[in-house]
């Protein structure tokens, strides 16, 4: 998939300080101007994770536990069968305890012991054009649950420097401006903290809006483009 990128610079407000000296940006020093900018890139995600719950519920904890072998099975050959590979799914946990429940064949005052057994499973895709049937096929699966489609990108390290360098640009850039509209002589570098942040977040997923599979429409998938972004708090001390 073709990445679209778009760099945007966010500009703050600058503040030329006269305080007591101080040794962090947090506590104004004296005789500085001080500003922050943040650089950002936004990009397609070239990669999905789905989380996947497969819970099973019967009499005994032994029944409990087969039927949910069966079901993460199909799952699983399911997924096989789209083109997914073994390194692709991941088993995450597993989990057989037993609870109380109201009889559903008597009144409700009657209760009974029944075994529940989950496992959760971890799809990474790259193929996202596949998601939308995927989810539909899924959904055919009474025993599974989707809790989460998490859209990312498998590198965003690689863009790093990128807006790292569009932040401190941006930042040194507000500093000048301010200098020379209050007619003051820039001396050097005082303080600079880089925050970098990928914003890779986890896009909930409810599982009643997925289409039978006799649809021939699959569950439409339009996912938000990735967020990378970098802030530079600077100050540089005047003379």
């Amino acid at each position: 998939m073709k990445n679209s990128l778009k760099i945007l610079v966010v500009l703050f407000s600058l503040i030329l300080v006269f305080a007591q000296p101080a040794s962090a940006l947090e506590t104004p020093q004296a005789n500085t101007i001080e500003t922050s900018a943040t650089g950002v890139v936004t990009v397609e995600p070239d990669v999905v994770q789905l989380s996947l719950t497969v819970r099973t519920e019967e009499s005994s904890g032994a029944l409990a536990e087969e039927k949910n072998a069966i079901a993460v099975n199909k799952a699983i050959d399911l997924l096989s069968k789209e083109g997914l590979d073994k390194d692709e799914i991941k088993t995450t946990n597993y989990s057989t305890y037993s609870y109380l429940k109201t009889d559903p064949n008597k009144n409700a005052d009657t209760e009974i012991k029944v075994y529940s057994t989950s496992s959760g499973l971890e799809v990474t895709m790259k193929e996202l054009n596949k998601v939308g049937e995927i989810l539909d096929q899924l959904a055919n699966i009474t025993e599974v649950n989707v809790n989460s489609v998490n859209y990312s990108i498998q590198n965003p390290e690689k863009y790093k420097e990128q807006v790292i360098d569009s932040a401190i640009a941006g930042a040194k850039q507000n500093i000048l401006y301010s200098a020379k509209a209050l007619g003051v002589e820039l001396d050097k570098l005082a303080y600079l903290r880089i925050d970098f942040s990928p914003n890779l977040g986890i896009q909930p997923y409810i599982r009643g809006a997925v289409a039978p599979t006799s649809s021939a429409i699959p569950q439409p998938q339009n996912p938000d483009k990735i967020t990378i972004s970098a802030t530079a708090d600077m100050s540089y001390s005047v003379k």
